[in-house]
């Protein structure tokens, strides 16, 4: 039988949130499975930003490719063939469970928002399909959000007696603490489940499974019930905060650096005319060093639960004798700056923190296991290498690189480069990062701006060479880069699609 392809998804996890790489964070299972595969160290979304990034996972395009460029867009229904469509039409049982967010939350009509989240009636009968996936069990939001409790796992927190307007929606956006919610009715809880009743359920259908699960942590509010909320001191917690140089540097970038110091709170940011539009989703805030540990801890705390339920789903997956059949990747769609250069959340501020992602593949028996690697690889990659790893033929309009070599350790690196893309609103600005072994280039549509860093030896960013006369061979060169990958990524197959809001 064909391998079975289990994708684990988590939401603004850090790279350095792994207990293979960080001994100040518990991740007993994540370890398990990084001791039987790969972790990559230099994974990287197709941008840092739930919505677009999540619809390139479903779609295998970057985002100026499926048009679904920012948070207040959606990913075009009819876009096709979508990466499900192709292990659907091979025979799999497909299955899409958790956080979906390819349409926008806060906006009227559409199909994830209020108030048709929260029509319980609606969801216990539909369960798809839903780009490409024969099944569906969805949800949208992030802990404590009012709209967090709907679709499939408000039907399911209902059926098990859950008061929701008890638990849901009284919590600011930045807020973080201990949540009183009965842990076994966290949304992690009702994923894991779900998606053991679905690998359950292939095996009775004899069919090999492309299941895809969407962990809503540890996204902001860092809200998480006990013990995990008590789980991490804050005094142990890394420091976060500025870096030496420190926002002096911020004179020398272009200006939203120095602009959002002046103001505090989510979308409180105001940028100059041509900088990027109010819906970007960095923000600073006005924590004390003693706050930022603290959300720091309870954010910890969220992975290590998610943590837990994942090893029930591998727990699951080896009693059922699949271990050794399954391809099982985990990631996230972005990282989260925690505070890190006066800044919180992701977007737009080109730091790894936000840009890097952690990344663990494993496939028992047929994959190199307790390796770590640098290769640069990016999330536009899965779908390629999936099809490879499954046999299965490959699809031109995916833009990604089929990775199949390197993961079973065949070759050391495909990539010499990789692009990130950003553009936060409906406005000229628009945002490139061309990422090589060594630098890092972030290029504008705005002329007039630009950034250049040398990360081997300024790994925070500090200083920009951008404009340092003894790099403008440098910067030539990697403009030259980034314009060549740029008309390469867009040839014939690769259709630029308008946006289309729902």
């Amino acid at each position: 039988m064909p391998p079975n392809i289990l994708f684990l998804i988590s939401d603004q996890q850090r790279a350095d949130t792994l207990g293979v790489l960080n001994p100040k964070i518990r991740t007993p299972n994540l370890d398990r499975l990084a001791q039987n595969g790969t972790v990559y160290t230099r994974c990287y979304p197709t941008t840092p930003v739930c919505l677009p990034c999540r619809a390139s996972l479903l779609s295998g395009l970057y985002p100026s490719a499926h048009g679904a460029m920012h948070n207040y867009t959606g990913l075009r229904p009819s876009l096709s063939p979508m990466v499900a469509d192709c292990f659907r039409e091979a025979g799999y049982h497909t299955h899409m469970i958790g956080k979906s967010h390819v349409h926008p939350c806060h906006q009227a009509g559409s199909p994830e928002s209020a108030p048709h989240i929260h029509d319980r009636d609606y969801f216990r009968k539909w369960h798809g399909p839903w780009y490409g996936f024969e099944h569906a069990d969805l949800n949208i939001g992030h802990s404590t959000e009012t709209h967090a409790c709907g679709m499939h796992y408000g039907v399911w927190l209902e059926d098990r007696g859950i008061d929701t307007d008890k638990f849901f929606g009284h919590t600011r956006y930045e807020e973080y603490g201990a949540w009183d919610l009965p842990e076994d009715a966290h949304n992690s809880a009702w994923i894991a489940e779900t998606v053991i009743e679905s690998m359950r359920r292939s095996k009775q259908e004899n069919k090999p499974f492309y299941i895809s699960a969407n962990f809503q942590d540890p996204h902001n509010p860092c809200m998480v019930p006990e013990p995990w909320a008590s789980m991490y001191s804050p005094d142990d917690m890394p420091d976060f905060g500025f870096k030496p140089g420190e926002p002096e540097c911020f004179a020398d970038k272009p200006p939203f650096y120095e602009e959002i110091l002046k103001s505090n709170g989510p979308y409180a940011a105001k940028y100059s005319e041509g900088g990027p539009a109010k819906a970007t989703n960095a923000a600073h805030l006005s924590f004390t060093p003693q706050q930022a540990r603290e959300n720091a801890a309870c954010y910890y705390g969220m992975v290590s639960l998610m943590d837990h339920h994942i090893g029930r789903i591998l727990d699951e997956l080896e009693q059922m004798g699949e271990l050794e059949n399954t391809i099982i990747v985990f990631t996230s769609d972005h990282g989260d700056f925690l505070g890190d250069h006066g800044l919180w959340w992701k977007e737009l501020y080109p730091y790894e923190e936000a840009l890097r992602v952690p990344c663990i593949v494993s496939w028992p028996g047929h994959l190199p296991e307790g390796r770590q690697s640098s290769a640069l690889t990016g999330l536009i990659d899965f779908a390629p290498t999936w099809l490879s790893l499954a046999g299965l033929p490959p699809q031109q309009t995916f833009q990604g690189v089929d990775q199949s070599t390197v993961w079973q350790g065949q070759k050391e690196k495909l990539r010499e480069t990789i692009v990130v893309e950003d553009r936060p609103g409906d406005s000229p600005f628009n945002q490139r990062v061309y990422i090589t072994d060594r630098y890092k280039l972030v290029a504008y549509s705005n002329p007039d701006w630009g950034e250049l860093y040398d990360m081997e030896n300024d790994p925070h960013q500090v200083r920009n060479l951008w404009s340092d006369p003894a790099y403008t061979d440098l910067r030539f060169r990697l403009m030259q880069g980034l314009l060549a990958e740029e008309m390469n990524r867009h040839h014939p197959y690769h259709p630029v699609y308008p946006r289309d809001t729902p």
